[in-house]
This record gives structure tokens, sequence and C-alpha cells, in this order.
């Protein structure tokens, strides 16, 4: 048992010891001194406190007589990032609403090609003409956008692209510097 003993403390002792010679290895004794240079470093521009600028739009009417947008203009400031809600106020089904930002002129072109789109393209086709859109609202639904207004001043289009809405909701987004 005295000799059990002794073997298992021999092997501790030699484990212990090599393990210590082991760290006494690893450590670091000189270190090296930084090189720092003058490099030139271009930063982004901090947009997280960059004011966003409110809209709201209400979609109203309850008739394909009815419908409109109760604002048939908006204004924002050039390059601003805009928080834009549309507050859809119909009530039944084919009251279905969108918001579609257009080139300045072609809100009517936008909203033909949309209707070819369909349903399963959110009725917003894939063209430079669209510059933001809104996804549906549903009848009494409340829906919101975001995006960056366009940096050129002028008179832009914004229209609802659901089938046959466009001829009477459309309006004038007005963007000035």
């Amino acid at each position: 048992m005295k000799k059990t003993f002794y073997i298992v403390l021999a092997t501790f002792l030699l484990a212990t010891y090599s393990c210590q010679q082991a760290e006494e290895e690893n450590v670091v004794t000189e270190v090296a001194p930084a090189v720092v240079e003058n490099v030139p470093v271009e930063e982004e521009p901090d947009t997280t406190l960059q004011p966003v600028e409110e809209l709201i739009l209400h979609a109203v009417g309850n008739t394909l007589e009815e419908i409109a947008y109760a604002e048939d203009t908006l204004t924002v400031s050039s390059g601003a990032l805009v928080k834009m809600v549309l507050v859809n106020e119909g009530i039944d089904m084919p009251m279905v609403h969108n918001v579609v930002f257009t080139q300045p002129g072609a809100y009517q072109e936008v909203a033909l090609a949309a209707e070819e789109v369909g349903a399963s393209g959110n009725y917003v086709p894939d063209m430079p003409l669209v510059v933001a859109a809104s996804p549906m609202a549903l009848p009494g639904q409340t829906v919101e956008l975001n995006f960056t207004a366009p940096t050129e001043p002028g008179a832009y289009d914004f229209v609802c692209t659901y089938p046959g809405h466009w001829k009477l909701m459309h309006g004038t987004l007005l963007v000035e510097e």
C-alpha cells in the first residue's frame, strides 16, 4: 500500500513539475513596440442621428367611386430620410391600397406596368421609374415605408398601383432643397 502511495505521489509531482515547465516556456518576456502609421481613414457619414421626416397619408373611401388619398400633395427635403405611414381607412376587401413614389410624370406608366406584375409582385414593377413603394395595406391596416427622398428637387408623383385605383389615387411629392 505504501508502494502505491509513493507511485501516485511521484506521478503527481512529475506531472506538476512538467506543467510548470510548459507554462514557463510559453511566457513572453518581451513585447514588441506597436507601429502606428498616419493613414487617413475615410469615415462614412453617420446617419443614425440624421433627422427623419415623417409623412402620414390616408387612403379613404369604400367604393371605387369614393377612393382617394386624403392628401394630394406631400413635401419632403431632398435627400431626407423619410418615414411614410399609409393608413388605409377602407372597410371592404376591394379597398386594398399601397403608395408608390415615381419619377416626375411617370405614375400612369408605373401603374399600368403594375397591373401586369400582379399580386405576386405586390403590384410594384421593377423599373427605374419607381423611387420607393410601400407594402399593400388591407382594409383598416396601417403600413410603413422608410426611404431616402430623391436628392434632385422637383415634383415627383405618388400613386396606388392596385388595379384600377391609379385613376383616382395619385398625387404629388414635392422634393425641396
